[in-house]
């Protein structure tokens, strides 16, 4: 909940800020034997820190540097380490005839709805909402708060026990329990809805056209903390003194942003949102007249966030026709972006819009939290048309259903706008129907249709006009058999289990899969879960579908999964090649409070540099990065030159060592509050290895795994002396247009003839995985050493017996049983013919 408070609605017990408040833990058990929340408000010195401090307690508005916010005990104890004055807040008073509750409604009766329903009278009337309205509503309770009071919800359609292909809109109330407007006003929208149907022209339309749920009260708990007879007593969080506005599964944030398990409140809410499609919703609040949209977790603006900026202008506008002009003027005239205002993390918001494709706003409603019942006509007299027109901008911009072309079935398709969307922003048809309704600002745009099996459809310079809605249904074919797939992670530590979807198009009715390296080594279903990969190294992946006639379509990708080592932030010096480096919470947890790290990889080869690619960085955000932070140095300490310093989600992208020693020094710091879940980057080593060919045949290798292997790409600038490249697996002609060796392996030994001598520069990474497994007769032999390599010294490990080793062209040659040892030493960048007794495996030494 957001709230801006006036001098003329507080109290202030202490009064200026002048006074240095050191609140002990006895201060706290003073408070806290009174009230389980606590309202206050304080200064910062720097705005930055509202986000920090918006982990530790709930804000609730944010006026220039004055913060106002409520805390239960543990909150307040967090945020007593920031050592900020702070002063308690009260709300104004309340007289005995400003909150008027009711029991035993009739709603048939209702003529002024200047009251508050008890929480047995609410049932009662959510309950004769069906009763006298069963074709058009039906009531039902989503779940059970803590005190097992019911989270009530009123569904309302023309027709309303059939799921039909229309759009889904949701209304919640007073999810903070002492914000009560809005728990008034969704009680008499819906009354508004059902007395309405069949005579008023624009509710008959809405009820004709969508379904609408509505739930007048998120937070009975809350609501009726006092008892269930009166909302006099009524609090913000819920009945675990959790802020539910706070519990949601954020973006940012990752799934519990406040460091509490989820609520039953917030779990009966994603339950619902799972259950069910949602186009449009709101969620109502007091403390501010405002309408706020997102992002209320990040900065960087939504992608469509002119048609935000357009619905809440029009909800505004039209309630400024209807009301004084001092009602619904804050910020920006009546509507915010949520992180222009103050941010927070695990809104309901923001969870909607990101998580379930949903488009939800915040709808700050009354300055008063605890509306007096005198002044409920008058918002409901400045707010209800908004409401319904909210309500009717579900049913504009884009919208139909998506089949399969051939049987007319429904597709969950994914309905995406390339180079629009961004953070979730595309959305789902539905299962039932392949209904689906695209929400779009006025314009000109490309919309693609996908679904997995089919191939996908893009419908070009579809127009979307104001106030509309432009009809589209699209049809999608499963196209030629052709077998596609993809993983989970194809980056990973040892013994973790990768889970593989199939892509394949052309309707596959059965699948085999191999997976080199893993347990098991085989599947045949759709898509394989709790594939383990437990030994170090990359591994293929392929995948063969049969469709109904027998036909069949295989994909292998070759080194598909890499398997590395898994290095965690800490101090000491890691000589590595290959690796994935996390901070020190590892793949799934993170990183701690009060951590001081400096961690240096250096090179395991010779002459190669490291290199980092981050390839997911989340650590606390600050504007100079003060809280947490990562520093990147070009060297093998931080007496070295600084690359830079890093915070918030500013990856560091792709770093690369740029000194002759090839290291980097990384070191990081968190300070004593809000641990994220950190980074993972790969480690890899670069370097450039220059092959010098002369003319004629030779033999050439690398130990480098060039950035872009291609061979037309690789031999680029010598294609024209280029006569043949080859070795036992295919051959490179260019004269001739044929490449069916296709790309370099640095683990293969290549013939080469050229017309003149030349040289080729491979610029990649190269790893310490200095193994080659040899077969039982000739072998063509890769150098896997920047530096020339002893015969003697090559084999002393070898495990295959190694009857000859020679020049591919030339006469010097290794062979023991003929007594002749004209070739001592291996050259790096040359390749030599190989034969040997039995398989085995070769490991090259360590350059010295």
């Amino acid at each position: 909940m957001k709230q801006i408070i006036t001098t003329a609605l507080l109290f202030v017990i202490l009064s200026g800020f002048a006074q240095e408040n050191q609140r002990t833990r006895q201060t706290a058990d003073n408070i806290f034997s009174q009230t389980d929340e606590l309202h206050l408000r304080f200064r910062v010195p720097d705005a930055s820190l509202i986000k920090k401090l918006s982990s530790v307690i709930s804000i609730d508005d944010v006026d220039g540097d004055t913060v106002f916010a409520y805390a239960n005990e543990q909150e307040f104890l967090k945020f007593l380490n920031f050592s900020l004055p702070w002063e308690t807040v009260k709300e104004p008073p309340l007289r005995e005839e400003d909150i008027r509750m009711a029991e035993h409604i009739d709603i048939d009766q209702v003529t002024d709805w200047d009251f508050y329903p008890t929480y047995e009278a609410y049932i009662d009337m959510m309950n004769q909402f069906q009763t006298d309205y069963p074709g058009l509503c039906q009531v039902f309770s989503i779940g059970k708060t803590v005190n097992n009071r019911d989270l009530m919800m009123a569904k309302i359609s023309a027709n309303v026990g059939v799921r039909e292909a229309e759009p889904q809109f949701l209304y919640t109330g007073t999810m903070h329990g002492d914000e009560l407007v809005g728990y008034n006003l969704l009680l008499r929208l819906i009354d508004y809805l059902l007395s309405n149907y069949g005579t008023d022209p624009k509710v008959t339309d809405l009820l004709n056209n969508m379904e609408i749920w509505i739930n007048p009260l998120a937070n009975p708990d809350g609501t009726y903390y006092g008892g269930n007879s009166t909302v006099w007593n009524s609090r913000r969080y819920n009945g675990n003194s959790i802020d539910l506005n706070r519990n949601y599964p954020d973006p940012e944030e990752g799934p519990h942003p406040d460091g509490h398990a989820w609520q039953p409140e917030t779990l009966a809410f994603m339950q619902l949102a799972e259950e069910n499609d949602f186009v449009m919703s709101a969620n109502t609040h007091s403390g501010a007249e405002v309408i706020n949209y997102p992002w209320d977790t990040w900065p960087r603006r939504a992608a469509d966030d002119d048609w935000w900026i357009s619905v809440c202008r029009a909800y505004a506008d039209t309630v400024h026709l209807y009301s004084p002009s001092t009602y619904m003027d804050y910020l920006n005239n009546g509507i915010t972006n949520g992180w222009d205002w103050y941010t927070i993390s695990g809104g309901r918001q923001d969870y909607m819009n990101y998580f379930m494709h949903c488009r939800e706003v915040t709808m700050e409603l009354s300055n008063t939290k605890k509306l007096p019942v005198s002044q409920l006509e008058n918002h409901w007299q400045w707010n209800f048309r908004s409401l319904l027109n909210y309500m009717e901008a579900c049913t504009f911009g884009v919208t139909g259903t998506v089949s399969d072309v051939n049987t007319g079935q429904p597709l969950p398709a994914k309905v995406y706008i390339d180079g629009h969307d961004e953070d979730n922003s595309f959305v789902f048809a539905d299962s039932i129907h392949g209904f689906y309704q695209r929400l779009l600002f006025p314009g000109s745009y490309d919309i693609t249709f996908s679904c997995n099996g089919y191939q996908p459809v893009t419908i070009q310079n579809v127009t979307v006009t104001q106030f509309a809605a432009t009809t589209l249904n699209v049809q999608l074919g499963t196209g030629e058999l052709s077998a596609d797939f993809s993983a989970g992670d194809t980056e990973i530590s040892p013994g973790t289990a990768v889970n593989f979807s199939d892509n394949s198009t052309g309707t596959p009715t059965a699948w085999h899969w191999r997976f080199e390296g893993a347990v098991p080594a085989e599947a045949f279903v759709q898509n394989p879960i709790n594939i383990v990969f437990s030994d170090y190294g990359d591994f293929d992946v392929s995948l063969t579908v049969f469709n109904a006639s027998g036909d069949s379509s295989t994909l292998t990708k070759t080194d598909y999964i890499h398997v590395r080592h898994q290095y965690l932030m800490q101090n000491g010096t890691i000589t590595v090649c290959q690796g994935l480096f996390y901070d020190s919470g590892g793949k799934n947890g993170n990183y701690q409070n009060n951590e001081d790290y400096i961690l240096t990889f250096t090179p395991e080869v010779a002459g190669a540099k490291i290199r980092a690619d981050f390839q997911e960085f989340d650590i606390e955000a600050q504007t100079t990065c003060n809280y947490d932070r990562l520093e990147i140095y070009d060297g093998s300490s931080t007496a070295a030159t600084l690359i830079g310093t890093y915070c918030g989600s500013n990856s560091p992208g792709a770093v690369k060592a740029s000194t002759a020693a090839g290291s980097l020094t990384f070191l990081f710091h968190s300070d004593y509050s809000e641990t994220r879940p950190g980074w993972k980057a790969g480690i890899s080593c670069t370097m450039e290895q220059t092959l010098v060919i002369p003319a004629g045949w030779s033999g050439i290798s690398s130990v480098v795994l060039p950035d872009n292997p291609e061979l037309e790409t690789l031999f680029q600038d010598i294609l024209n002396r280029l006569i043949i490249l080859q070795n036992q697996n295919g051959f490179f002609y260019p004269a001739q247009n044929i490449n069916t060796l296709k790309s370099w392996m640095p683990d293969q030994g290549y013939q080469i003839k050229l017309q003149s001598e030349s040289s080729v520069t491979f610029s990649g990474t190269v790893d310490g995985n200095k193994e080659i497994e040899i077969v039982e007769g000739w072998n063509e032999l890769p150098v896997l050493s920047p530096c020339s390599v002893f015969i003697e010294e090559l084999l002393e490990n070898s495990t295959a017996n190694v009857l000859f080793i020679g020049e591919m062209a030339g006469t010097a040659m290794f062979w023991p049983a003929a007594g002749i040892n004209t070739l001592q030493e291996l050259q790096p960048g040359k390749a030599y013919f190989l034969k040997a007794e039995n398989e085995g495996r070769i490991t090259f030494p360590v350059c010295r």
